[in-house]
């Protein structure tokens, strides 16, 4: 399934794009994802996303299709086909 991956801020500038569309198998989540990105892409994102014991390092959010992360299943959210999920390196306030 193809998923896209959107980079804003400072995540922008490391990753050198604002977005990149990558195809995860069936029932992937956030963190396959991360992996995916950190193998096959830009080594060293996981460490810019994720903390020593694998939690989201703060103020980093995370948003599928604009919902937080937080109030969903966190880094076990599954993404779908034709989402969209947002990396920000500091939180967001959406009005």
């Amino acid at each position: 399934m193809k998923v896209k991956a959107v980079f804003i801020q400072e995540f922008y500038k490391v990753m050198g794009t604002f977005q990149i569309e990558v195809d995860l198998p069936e029932g992937a989540t956030v963190l396959d994802l991360i992996d995916y990105i950190d193998r096959n892409i830009h080594p060293g994102f996981r460490s810019m996303i994720l903390d020593e014991s694998g939690g989201i390092k703060y103020p980093v959010e995370i948003a599928v299709n604009g919902r937080r992360i937080d109030f969903l299943q966190g880094l076990h959210t599954k993404i779908n086909e034709g989402d969209q999920v947002l990396f920000s390196p500091r939180a967001l306030f959406v009005v």
